[in-house]
């Protein structure tokens, strides 16, 4: 089910399945299932991808980004610039739920919250680049945006930005049981761990293509249910329990069949990554591509995607912004006994019992993972066994979504291995992931994780013009691979299933305003 960290998109692969035809109800409601609570429900300051589903329901972005890679207008009508200096057009009419205009000002103080650096949103660097300026012209509606170095992507990146209004920019705290956007919904039901439920606003009519609240068949409410398991999330789907999910494994099958209609692409299903940071094994790069080539990934592609995926060419799927495979020339081989002799050369030799020691300590692994997620739970039972028969001592702990992503992406928890899925848009989105801050001093660089040959090619490739510095952020992927620092595993369908309903799935982003009830 949805483990993806956030800030994603990838291939439509349109839609299948059949329906009862465009026979609208108007002002119905329709249930959408969701493997994990969202949390903390501050858009600009999660990276949960529960939340970030949720989120844009309540909240516009700037711009849009289309399955192509390329960006649509939205709050942002047009714009100008290149390298370090841009200019957005707001679009006039926008309002705020609260009735206040999202005007360039609102837009400006938005990404001046995300850019600075004491706010703390791990959207920085991301969604925002780092240390970024806006300046708001009222009189003309337009936003001068002033970067300390170029990014290539900064309108694909801008399109992850949810834009909160001025009353919740003043008070973060109002957001953690209401919301405070532009978008087409309002929250207006919060039970944590239970439900979440959201209303149609009237007059929203600034979506894609001018989309409306206004269209027939355009649901009245919508509520976000908790359920784990996805045996019962296909029944409900079924039964029409609930009209809409995300959802992937052995279960799909029985949805195809069906005919249930479906909608989406594909994405990166579980990457194999370390805990770099100082006195743990994994700091040590060859312990790293030990642990990797100690597996068949050929192998492990099927059992992560319940046989539904195949392995990855790189940490974004195809088609990419950046063309090419960086995952085949750069990966640790398959090879049980090379593993072995690597961690013999890094000092990690068998012991009594069969477990590897260095100094007199064991090589221990306390691996972190999903549980709610049946196929990553295999994945990770299967990894388990492989480095256990390498002599490595293997510690399970599987924890629900937001516990894993609490001690890996929070900071609160020991942790040496995980399985996860950054989803990313494009290869600028990497950048804080893999360098700079770490959690326990506000960024999200997860795996104190430092790479040489990765930070100089980003450094040429962000001094390049969009695909001009390809190049270069593929170097930057495949040294992340070529150390071990990440490692891809499988390819698999990401669709959203509809039962009662239809709508469009864009760069993997379920769009609100595309939702029809049927009768």
């Amino acid at each position: 089910m949805c483990s993806t960290v956030a800030l994603a998109a990838c291939s439509n692969g349109g839609s299948t399945g059949s329906s009862s035809g465009d026979d609208y109800a108007d002002g119905g409601s329709l249930t959408i299932a969701i493997d994990s609570d969202p949390g903390a429900l501050d858009p600009q300051r999660s990276v949960n991808g529960v939340n970030k589903m949720m989120a844009v329901f309540a909240y516009d972005t700037p711009v849009k980004l289309l399955d192509s890679g390329e960006v649509a207008p939205s709050v942002v009508k047009s714009w100008t610039g290149e390298g370090t200096s841009y200019t957005l057009t707001v679009r006039e009419g926008v309002t705020c739920s609260d009735g206040s205009p999202m005007d360039a000002q609102t837009v400006a103080d938005n990404i001046n919250y995300v850019a600075a650096e004491g706010n703390g949103s791990p959207m920085r660097g991301a969604a925002v680049p780092a240390g970024a300026t806006a300046t708001a012209d009222k009189a003309a509606g337009t936003v001068a945006v002033k970067l300390k170095e170029g990014a290539p992507f900064f309108f694909q990146n801008l399109a992850e930005l949810p834009l909160v209004c001025s009353s919740a920019i003043k008070n973060r705290d109002s957001l953690k049981a209401a919301s405070a956007g532009s978008g087409p919904f309002v929250l207006s039901g919060v039970q944590a761990g239970n439900q979440y439920t959201y209303t149609r606003r009237d007059g929203y009519a600034w979506g894609p293509n001018g989309a409306s609240t206004a269209e027939k068949g355009m649901p009245a409410k919508v509520t976000f249910k908790l359920v784990t398991s996805v045996t019962t999330t296909a029944n409900l789907l079924l039964s029409k329990g609930v009209n809409i999910s995300y959802l992937s494994g052995a279960d799909t099958q029985r949805l195809k069949a069906a005919k249930v209609f479906s909608d989406g692409g594909s994405i990166i299903d579980d990457e194999l990554t370390f805990n770099q940071a100082a006195g743990l094994p994994t700091a040590d790069v060859n312990v790293r591509r030990a642990l990797v080539g100690a597996l068949d990934m050929k192998e492990l592609a099927q059992v992560a995607t319940s046989g539904l995926g195949q392995e990855a060419n790189g940490l974004l799927t195809d088609p990419k912004i950046c063309s090419g495979d960086t995952v085949t020339p750069n990966k640790p081989a398959y090879d049980a006994a090379a593993a072995a002799a690597l961690l013999d050369q890094a000092g990690w030799t068998a012991a009594d019992g069969g477990v590897r020691a260095k100094d007199g300590k064991p090589l221990e692994v306390a691996f972190v993972y999903d549980n709610e997620d049946t196929t990553t739970a295999a994945a990770a039972e299967y990894i388990g066994q492989k480095w256990t028969a390498l002599g490595v001592k293997v510690d399970l702990k599987g924890q629900s979504f937001n516990a894993r992503s609490d001690v890996v992406f929070g900071g609160k928890g020991p942790w040496t291995a995980t399985l996860i899925g950054l989803g990313v848009s494009n290869p600028a989105t990497l950048v804080p992931f893999f360098s700079g801050a770490t959690p326990s001093q506000g960024g999200i660089n997860y795996g104190s994780m430092h790479n040489d040959v990765f930070d100089s090619s980003i450094k040429a490739a962000q001094a390049k013009s969009g695909t001009g510095g390809c190049a270069d952020w593929n170097a930057g992927e495949g040294a992340l691979i070529k150390d071990a620092d990440i490692t891809p595993i499988a390819v698999s369908p990401y669709l959203y299933w509809g039962n009662g309903a239809k709508f469009d799935v864009v760069a993997r982003v379920l769009e609100p305003t595309s939702l029809r009830v049927l009768r």
